[in-house]
Formats: C-alpha cells, sequence, structure tokens
C-alpha cells in the first residue's frame, strides 16, 4: 500500500520534482545533500459559495454600469440585455461552489455578463433596434399600483393604522379579513341612578349644558353645538353621544354656581368613564375624541392631573386609529382620505387640549408634531364672516405647532450636546418666528382696553406662554457659561466672550420679565372687562403661575430697584390667583402652595405677601431636603424686607411699570411686550435710573438653575 502523498514539499524537492517526506526544519533529501531546506506555505484554495442576492446586486450594478455607459457615448448599436442569474446560482450548495480565484478575478465576471447576454428576449424580432432606457425599463417593469400599495402597507406604523390594503377603489369591491359573524346587537345604555334623579330634575342638565356652551365651549372649540337639543332622549342614546353629551355637562357644571354643583359633575362623570370603553369598542367615532378631550380639560381644571392626562393619551390613541392626524398623507388611491370638516376640528381640538396639558404637567406631548399632517383649523371656516372665537382658536393652534418646531429641537437628548453657538442660533430662530408669527396675526386680534372681547385676551395669553415656556431653557444655559466664566481661566477675561454672554442673558431675562409682566397685566384686563363672578377659564391659572415664578426669581436681584418691581407683579399675580380659588380651589391653591414653597427655597419670603409670608411645613418625609433655605439667606431675607420697604414707602400699590422697551436689544425688541395703552388702565411711566445689566447681574450668578428646564420632561 502506498504512502499517503504529503499535502506540500520543500521549494527543492518542488522544483526538481521529487518526492519530499516534508520533515522539519529540513526534509531527508536536504539533510542527506547538506542543503539549506525552505518550506513556503501555500494559501489553501478554499471553496466558496454563491450568495445569489450578491451575484444579482452585482449582475446589476454592472448591467447598470454598461447602460450608463452606452447612452453616455450615444452608441445605436444593441444594447447589453438585462442579465439573469448565472446558472451556478440555481444548483444546490454543494455544486454551486468555485475556485476564489474565479469570484475574485473581475475579468471573469465581465465574461459571464457577455455569455448570459442572451438569456433575456427583447420585444420584437431579432433585427428590432431597442434603446438602453427601453431595456432597463423591461428588466425592471413593476406594477405601478402595486409598487404603491406595496410601500403603504409597510412602514407606515408610525403615521398610519397599519391597515392592510384589501379595498378595490375602482370597482367599489370591499373584502373582508375577519370572520363573517353576525352583527353585535348595540350596546344597551343603563345609567345609574343618581344620573336618573339628575335628569328628572327639570331644566337641570339643559341648564349644565348651556353653562358648557356659553363659557368654555368656544374657547376650546370642542363641538359645533349652539344649543341644547341634542339631549333629546338623553341618557338613552348610542353610546358613543351619551358618553359625548355626558362629559359636556360634566365640564359644564364646573362653570355652575349651585352649591351642589361638583357632587352632579361628578356624577355625570363616573357615568361617562363607565360608557369610554363601550364606545371605544364597539364605535370608536370622532365623538369619543371630543369626549375624551372633555374629561381632560375638566380633570385638569379640578387638579385631578393624573385623570387629565390619562384621557388625554387614550384621546391621542383614538384620533391615531382613525387616522385623523394624517388626514392629507399622499398615499395611493386605495389610501386616499377625504378630510371632511368635523375631522379636522376634532383633531385640532385635541391638539390644543394636548398642548394645554403639557403645559400644565411639563410632560412629553401625547402626539409629537412630526407625525401631524391636517388641513389648518381656519379651513373649516370662512374668515370674513367668522366668529372671533374661530379666529383666536385658529390663530392658537398656528402658534403652538410654530412653538413645537423648535421646542422639540430644544428638549431632544442631543440639544445639551450642540455647541453653545448652535444652541444660541436656534433661541434666535425661534424668537425671530415667533416675532414675525405675532406681526402677522390677524386684525381682529388687536387689544382695544377694557373692552377687549375674551377670544382676544386668551390668544394674547398664550403668546406670552409660548415666551415663558421657550425662554428658560436658555436661560439655563447662559447661566451655566456665566458660572464657568466667573471661575474660569483668565484667558476667558481678554476675550468678548463673557460681554456676548452677558447681552444674551440681558436678553432672555428681559423677554422672560416682560412675557410675565404682560401676562399679569392681560389677566387684569380680563378680569375688569369680564369679571370673575363666573369663574374664568382655568388655564388662565396656569398662566398666572408661570409669570409668577419669573417675578420671584427676579425678586432675588441685588439691586433693590428691580426687587421692589418684581415684588409688586408678584403680589399681583397672587392677588389674582386667589380671586381665582373661589371658581377653582384645587387649581388655584395648588399654585399658590407652589410660589411660596419656592420663595422660601430662594430665601425671599419678604417678596410674599403677609398672609403668605409663614413657612409651609413640609408633608412627606425627607421633604426638607427639597426646599432648603439657610439661615444666613433667612437673616438677610428679613434685613432686606425692612429696607426695601421703609425705602419705598412700604406701598406695593403705588409702583409704576418697568419700562422695557427702554433696553437696546433690536432683534427683540417687541417680544413680550403688549401695546400697553391698548389696555385700559395700565400705567406705562418708566421707572427711572434702573440699569438692567447690572440689576439682573445678581441672578446671572445663582448657583443652580435646574429648575428652569428639565431636559426631556416636556414636549
Amino acid at each position: 500500500m502506498s504512502q499517503k502523498p504529503t499535502s506540500f514539499a520543500c521549494d527543492r524537492c518542488r522544483a526538481g520534482k521529487r518526492k519530499c517526506d516534508a520533515a522539519r526544519p529540513a526534509c531527508s533529501l536536504c539533510s542527506r545533500q547538506n542543503r539549506e531546506c525552505v518550506y513556503t506555505e501555500q494559501r489553501p484554495r478554499k471553496r466558496k459559495y454563491w450568495d445569489e442576492d450578491y451575484v444579482r446586486a452585482l449582475e446589476a450594478q454592472v448591467q447598470s454600469l454598461l447602460l450608463a455607459l452606452e447612452k453616455q457615448q450615444g452608441s445605436e448599436k444593441e444594447p447589453s440585455p438585462a442579465l439573469t442569474l448565472s446558472p451556478h446560482a440555481s444548483h444546490p450548495a454543494e455544486d454551486e461552489a468555485l475556485q476564489d480565484d474565479e469570484l475574485d478575478d473581475a475579468a471573469g465576471i465581465a465574461d459571464a455578463i457577455s455569455k448570459e447576454g442572451n438569456a433575456v428576449q427583447l420585444g420584437g424580432s431579432h433585427g428590432d433596434q431597442s434603446t438602453p432606457d427601453k431595456a432597463a425599463a423591461q428588466g425592471q417593469e413593476r406594477s405601478q399600483r402595486a409598487m404603491e400599495e406595496l410601500c403603504v402597507m409597510l412602514w407606515r406604523t408610525n403615521v398610519g393604522d397599519g391597515v392592510t390594503i384589501i379595498d378595490d377603489p375602482d370597482t367599489g369591491s370591499r373584502y373582508a379579513l375577519e370572520p363573517n359573524h353576525q352583527p353585535a346587537p348595540a350596546p344597551h345604555v343603563n345609567p345609574p341612578e343618581s344620573v336618573l334623579a339628575y335628569c328628572q330634575q327639570e331644566g337641570l342638565i339643559h341648564e349644565m349644558a348651556n353653562t358648557f356652551l356659553q363659557n368654555i365651549n368656544k374657547d376650546h372649540q370642542f363641538t359645533r353645538y349652539t344649543n341644547t337639543n341634542f339631549l333629546h332622549g338623553y341618557p338613552y342614546q348610542a353610546p358613543e353621544e351619551a358618553f359625548l353629551h355626558s362629559a359636556m355637562i360634566a365640564a359644564g357644571t364646573a362653570f355652575s354656581l349651585r352649591p351642589d354643583a361638583m357632587r352632579i359633575g361628578d356624577a355625570f362623570a363616573q357615568f361617562a368613564e363607565s360608557l369610554v370603553f363601550t364606545c371605544c369598542r364597539h364605535n370608536p367615532t370622532v365623538k369619543v375624541i371630543q369626549g375624551l378631550s372633555m374629561m381632560s380639560w375638566r380633570s385638569l381644571a379640578l387638579g385631578r392631573d393624573h385623570f387629565g392626562w390619562m384621557f388625554i393619551s387614550m384621546a391621542a390613541g383614538m384620533c391615531v386609529h382613525l387616522r385623523l392626524h394624517v388626514l392629507v398623507l399622499d398615499e395611493c388611491s386605495a389610501r386616499q382620505l377625504e378630510a371632511s370638516e368635523q375631522d379636522i376640528r376634532t383633531f385640532w381640538m385635541f391638539y390644543i387640549i394636548d398642548r394645554t396639558a403639557i403645559s400644565i404637567l411639563g410632560r412629553n406631548c401625547a402626539l409629537p408634531w412630526r407625525r401631524v399632517n391636517v388641513p389648518s383649523f381656519d379651513t373649516t371656516f370662512e374668515s370674513s364672516t367668522a366668529d372671533l372665537s374661530q379666529i383666536s382658536f385658529a390663530w392658537q393652534c398656528k402658534l403652538w405647532y410654530l412653538h413645537d418646531q423648535y421646542m422639540d429641537q430644544v428638549f431632544s437628548i442631543t440639544f445639551e450636546s450642540l455647541p453653545i453657538p448652535q444652541q444660541v442660533r436656534i433661541l434666535v430662530a425661534s424668537q425671530d418666528a415667533l416675532n414675525a408669527f405675532f406681526r402677522s396675526r390677524d386684525n381682529r386680534l388687536h387689544l382695544t382696553g377694557d373692552s377687549t372681547p375674551k377670544p382676544v385676551i386668551m390668544f394674547h395669553l398664550a403668546y406670552q406662554m409660548t415666551i415663558l415656556i421657550t425662554m428658560p431653557p436658555f436661560l439655563r444655559i447662559f447661566a451655566t457659561i456665566a458660572q464657568q466664566s466667573s471661575s474660569g481661566s483668565s484667558a476667558a477675561s481678554n476675550s468678548n466672550a463673557p460681554i456676548q454672554n452677558s447681552e444674551f442673558m440681558l436678553l432672555v431675562l428681559r423677554s422672560l420679565t416682560a412675557a410675565a409682566t404682560a401676562t399679569c397685566r392681560l389677566v387684569r384686563t380680563y378680569r375688569r372687562a369680564l369679571g370673575f363672578e363666573t369663574p374664568a377659564n382655568p388655564v388662565i391659572i396656569h398662566h398666572l403661575l408661570s409669570a409668577a415664578i419669573v417675578h420671584l426669581m427676579n425678586a432675588t436681584s441685588r439691586t433693590p430697584a428691580l426687587r421692589h418691581q418684581s415684588t409688586y407683579w408678584l403680589r399681583q399675580c397672587l392677588e389674582l390667583l386667589r380671586e381665582l380659588q373661589a371658581g377653582w380651589p384645587l387649581r388655584a391653591g395648588k399654585s399658590i402652595t407652589i410660589i411660596r414653597v419656592l420663595a422660601h427655597r430662594w430665601g425671599v419670603m419678604r417678596a410674599l405677601p403677609v398672609e403668605f409670608s409663614y413657612q409651609i411645613e413640609p408633608t412627606a418625609p425627607g421633604a426638607e431636603r427639597e426646599y432648603p433655605v439657610s439661615s444666613q439667606a433667612a437673616e438677610q431675607d428679613q434685613v432686606q424686607l425692612e429696607y426695601e420697604w421703609e425705602g419705598y414707602g412700604g406701598a406695593a400699590a403705588e409702583a409704576q411699570a418697568v419700562d422695557l422697551g427702554a433696553l437696546d436689544m433690536n432683534s427683540f425688541a417687541t417680544l413680550g411686550t403688549l401695546d400697553v395703552p391698548g389696555l385700559g388702565g395700565e400705567r406705562a411711566g418708566p421707572l427711572g435710573g434702573v440699569d438692567y445689566m447690572q440689576a439682573f447681574q445678581g441672578l446671572a450668578n445663582c448657583e443652580d438653575f435646574s429648575w428652569l428646564s428639565g431636559n426631556g420632561n416636556a414636549m
């Protein structure tokens, strides 16, 4: 039996074609002849397997390059036909292995392409002349309709409802995916005894429904109802109608002056809550979204924040299911939607409630603006004959949509990692956009003194609120830079960076102060024009809270003049909140408590009215650590309190308004300011001798501005 041959031989044996025993370090022949024995390692010739997708991609790429080359050269000869898969790729894996040198050789692929050229038959006879474009089109020809519908069916769950296209719009044919069952009978509505008892009281539910229509429906455009005819047959109506009408009655009780209004509202709210899942299961419609938005609004107004967030989140899910957020999405013919007026109005009604909720709660919006593709609200009415409430609401929708576009960048997880100049550019762009928007507003939205209509005041309050939300994150940026520059190297003192930072810091502080002051003035105008006898829109409470916190921050300034002005406006906010507390005790009470806790934390209890100047005791274990205040700050607080009110005569009511327009800020000269003469009874006299750069300097040296912005907690 012969010996098994070696896998390789040394170089000398290989050259002489002699048999080598492959001994190491020298073979037997080289050892006997006393020669150098050298082995040259050879790369094993492994067998590779074809990857069908890879081969197809290479063939398509080469074909495309050949077609492009022929087109460029203007050749009239027969174009290279489309390729078919090489015969190697059609064999089983063990039979389609090739030598690696054949795959690595590009010339071999080119030869294979030329040999496979006759695999595709072109239309017509062999003598027909076909252009490269025609060949490419035939090689890639697919049904246009099939491609369109495939694109819609896949990867659309983020903007659509993900339903597969199975209907034929040309023939009107419809196909069911679910097995055929007998339609379930309409669920029977069983009102509780308390609701039946209230319905039997003459005029009660009509009174509450009228209260809803007169006080809140126009502000938020919940429904198109103008009278109470919809109550015919209530509560024995279809589940979605009974749910909507119960939510309206429950929301209307919040404005009622009856002593038992809260109990009545809770009864109808509980009835609505018992119907919501029945409606979602059997007949989800826009009426369900309207009812959920009303329930969210009522919960937020009454201070039941967790319920408010739950209802608005359910409404967002229903909007996505009904595809209200993509009413003008350009899709294929089988998925085209015709946006109805009711659908458009319902979506924007939800959108405003959602933005109100995130402003109050400081959370992410339930439906991001990037997924919104809906006609604007003003397409649902004729502007020349529209009600002022519709005009105001339409412009508020535009305002919050514009605001979202910039705040989405500010509250993204990558914002803090951006270079400071880029963050500043976002600041400038956002304020320029807000200014341009405000200047372009409808002429009917101008202030007219004490006769200013409620919709106009609500629009201006919303505009000031966008500034109060936009500015704090940038104040945090510049405050951090100021801290770093004050404790940084001496090289920073030789540059203009600290000066520029101070200017931006002044810009932000001035804008915040102007917006906070304008908010307080607008609410006072609301009180003079409409009064608080009937509870005002509770969103005003949040506007006042935001303004009061800004004035409270300014009260920490080292400049007596600014402290005096901030104290005056802070007390004005607290006075208004105290009046609003009669109609909204829990929501207003929470706001006052927040102001008092922050005043204690920042060491400015002197700025509060006497009845609020005592410390609030923590109610939770360890809460003392949440609101620390040093004894030194407390002593200084008392000294400054005595000094300030002795120096100014102790009469806050005699304070005059700060002339914020005197500041030299060309790009933002009108940001947050008001047409003060348009607000009757307002004092606009300047406070002389206030150096705002120096006045705000103490604020730039604060140790911690984290309270101003919780990145990722909103929008």
